[in-house]
């Protein structure tokens, strides 16, 4: 004989009550609305060890990886009942479907894993709301969580699961799972005689009372399904309320955990009092104020709205309308940040050793108690700042390398797109011994480390896996080179080997300088970091000099281009300029050569040409006289308004102190915009625009004094005119110019 409870999930008191359903029914067997192929799982899940929230989660064994999981809480009633059977010995299984069923490709009913019930029409929960005047959260909680009697709260969840089913129209996938469920449970009524079983209010009514059929059994004899593995996973509350996404979610599991644990204490009433504390310790740790007579007055208006709307214990509801009254000062906003601390909560669960069933988590949980990152694994966004050289003052070589090996690690999460860690910018200048990371965890981590074991046994197996696939598709040179640096920065020797051998076979066809100078400056940061990872560099500055050669042939012809692929050489030119500097096997004179070439050739971009202009000054290769007279000659009315005023701008780019304290120069720029007519001056204005957009405030002061200088103005007076904010009349103007079609001028 089976005794059925109906449930809903995540709610506190189904979780109370279904103890003591089980105390009173005794069952040789409790089934559980959950996937019958992963019963193996609730021994683990009901560790003394584990902590709640946790999920068990079933994802397909070939890619693309698709997931299905079924979380629970503490006070989920599925959980308790586990607990119970397991307590007291009880077989315990899981009665629905095979998870390879829910992740059929084929499924028909794409909503079928997010626990949505069809509706005829308007849909039950919104005539719940209609009916009531609340909504359906208040209702539940009136009706349900407030009940204090057994026999009450039984009657009251047998009504509104008939009333689901009354107002719903179950589809195909649904009455599947239901004659699944009922041949299950006619198959364990042949084994035992005392049968207890836990579903959802809705399946409830589809199951109590119902023999299974031939026409079930027909319909559960082949099922479609998939291959799939399992295991178990810690969840957190963020994860569990309904602001996620998840359809069967809480709308605030923090706030039911005040409920369930007041239930157990006896003192439900207090749960009120605790909620309002609980808003002001965390209004008074964000800094606002919030005093106790707050939490009185907000206890009094929430039993008054209570008693205003039926209810014999205020809800959620009530509570939080009483504290944007009391503490918020009519302002949600104020106390937001309140309210998702205490109704949703960051509350993260933990499983023990070896409850987890890849080696990929194994390897994960195992590497993080080595790094000693244990206490990041929180949903809290958190900092970290490694130094990547040696620590001289311990003992052991672990320890005096554990923030290298962290980097490593979360180079390697990087690359198999495990999102627990984020690179964020260096916390010093220039410090290339220094990296910060963002730090948390999330359910979607621990999904992410599921899919990652598709390809590898470990995270540096699969990180190593991920690389050479890269390699494989990788399409030019600048992607090879950014494996390279990846696997350099993931520390792993064998891939830097694999990919500096790909590297040095596309090299020999590169017909990009701009690729070339974003791979010279990838291979010039591995060599000059290579020290501090312990990676062996010698083979790369070979490749390097080889690049180098092929860069400093083909830039002359490319750098006659277009204005878009100019700003790429520059860059280009950039890079180059810097590995020259950084390394003195590159043959620097070459280089100036080139950059010799490109300042004085009227063909060139004037972009690029001016560009190299300004690494010459900046570098001392070119004298005084040399760079008036380029000056003098680019700005001249000889050329085109807009080449010299692009050509300027390349000149800006670099060394901009020593340009500011050339009078010169700014004599020179004065009398070419003075010689320009209106329409020649538009397009002038706007290249003038980006260059002097780029300087500081300071400089432009600079800038100011010396162009009153030169126009026999008053220094101060000009640096103020310079500095003063346009009004919306100017703004106008320059946007309408930004917008104009030069091409015909």
């Amino acid at each position: 004989m089976a005794e059925y409870f109906g449930v809903r999930h995540l709610s506190p008191a189904c979780g109370f009550f279904v103890t003591q359903f089980l105390e009173r029914v005794k069952p040789d067997i409790v089934l559980i609305e959950g996937p019958s192929d992963l019963s193996g799982l609730i021994a683990p899940l009901c560790s003394d060890k584990a902590i709640m929230p946790a999920a068990i989660l079933a994802y397909t064994e070939q890619a693309p990886v698709r997931t299905v999981m079924y979380p629970v809480a503490e006070f989920s009633p599925e959980y308790r009942a586990m607990l119970w059977a397991t307590d007291n010995e009880v077989p315990v299984r899981f009665c629905d479907l095979p998870s390879g069923c829910a992740l059929y490709s084929d499924n028909e009913n794409e909503d079928a894993q997010q626990e949505k019930i069809p509706s005829k029409g308007e849909s039950v929960y919104s005539r719940l709301e209609r009916i009531s005047g609340l909504d359906n959260d208040t209702f539940w909680e009136y009706t349900f969580e407030h009940c204090e009697s057994y026999d009450d709260f039984i009657k009251a969840v047998e009504k509104y699961g008939s009333h689901l089913r009354e107002f719903s129209e179950p589809e195909k996938y649904t009455e599947l799972r239901e004659a699944f469920m009922r041949r299950t449970i006619a198959e364990a009524e042949k084994e035992y005689s005392n049968i207890a079983v836990i579903t959802g209010a809705f399946h409830t009514c589809a199951l109590k009372g119902k023999s299974c059929t031939a026409e079930d059994i027909k319909l559960t004899e082949k099922l479609d399904t998939v291959s799939v593995k399992s295991t178990l996973m810690p969840y957190s509350y963020y994860r569990l309320s309904s602001r996620s996404g998840y359809g069967a979610g809480s709308k605030a599991p923090g706030y039911y955990e005040i409920l369930w644990n007041n239930r157990l204490r006896g003192t439900l009433d207090d749960a009120q009092t605790e909620y309002l504390s609980r808003i002001a310790a965390s209004q008074r740790k964000n800094g606002f104020a919030a005093s106790s007579a707050e939490v009185i007055e907000g206890v009094r208006l929430a039993g008054t709205l209570c008693s205003m709307r039926g209810g014999r214990l205020p809800s959620m509801s009530d509570l939080r309308d009483a504290a944007v009254t009391c503490m918020g000062h009519g302002s949600f906003g104020e106390i937001s940040i309140a309210c998702a601390d205490v109704e949703i909560g960051t509350k993260i669960g933990e499983l023990p050793e070896g409850t987890v069933c890849t080696s990929v988590q194994e390897d994960f949980m195992r590497q993080l108690k080595e790094l000693k990152l244990e206490r990041f694994r929180k949903a809290k966004d958190e900092e970290l700042e490694l130094d990547l050289r040696e620590n001289i003052r311990v003992k052991t070589e672990k320890s005096a390398f554990l923030d290298l090996n962290r980097s490593f690690f979360f180079h390697r999460l990087r690359i198999c797109g495990i999102g627990f860690c984020v690179k964020t910018e260096r916390p010093q200048d220039n410090a290339t011994w220094a990296e910060k990371w963002k730090i948390s965890w999330s359910p979607e981590t621990e999904i992410q480390i599921v899919e990652a074991s598709l390809n590898g046994d470990t995270i540096q197996a699969a990180a190593e896996y991920t690389l050479n696939m890269r390699l494989l598709s990788a399409e030019n040179l600048a992607e090879t080179a950014e494996v390279l640096s990846d696997a350099f920065e993931c520390g792993l020797a064998e891939c830097v080997k694999t990919a500096v051998k790909a590297v040095q076979r596309l090299a020999v066809n590169c017909a990009s300088p701009s690729d070339a100078g974003a791979t010279i400056h990838r291979l010039s940061g591995i060599i000059r970091f290579g020290s501090i990872r312990r990676i062996d560099t010698a083979p790369i500055a070979p490749l390097i000099q080889q690049l180098f050669l092929r860069f400093c042939l083909q830039a002359g012809s490319a750098s006659i281009c277009g204005e878009d692929a100019a700003e790429e050489l520059v860059t280009a030119l950039s890079r180059v300029n810097d590995a020259c500097l950084a390394h003195d096997f590159l043959d620097t004179d070459r280089f100036l050569t080139l950059l010799y070439e490109l300042s004085d050739s009227d063909r060139v971009n004037p972009l690029i040409s001016g560009f190299a202009c300004a690494v010459l000054t900046e570098r001392g290769k070119i004298s005084a006289e040399k760079l008036s007279a380029l000056i003098s000659r680019r700005l001249s009315r000889s050329n085109p308004p807009q080449e010299g005023a692009l050509w300027f701008e390349g000149l800006s780019r670099k060394n901009r102190r020593s340009l500011i304290s050339r009078l010169s120069i700014w004599e020179k720029l004065a009398e070419f915009i003075a010689a320009l007519d209106d329409e020649e001056f538009k397009p002038v204005l706007i290249c003038l625009r980006r260059t002097f957009g780029e300087f500081s405030p300071s400089e432009k002061s600079d800038i100011a004094e010396n162009i009153g200088e030169v126009l026999g103005l008053n220094a101060q007076e000009a640096a103020e005119f310079v500095m003063t904010e346009m009004t919306d009349e100017e703004q106008q103007t320059i946007a309408e110019l930004d917008d104009f079609d030069f091409g015909d001028i």
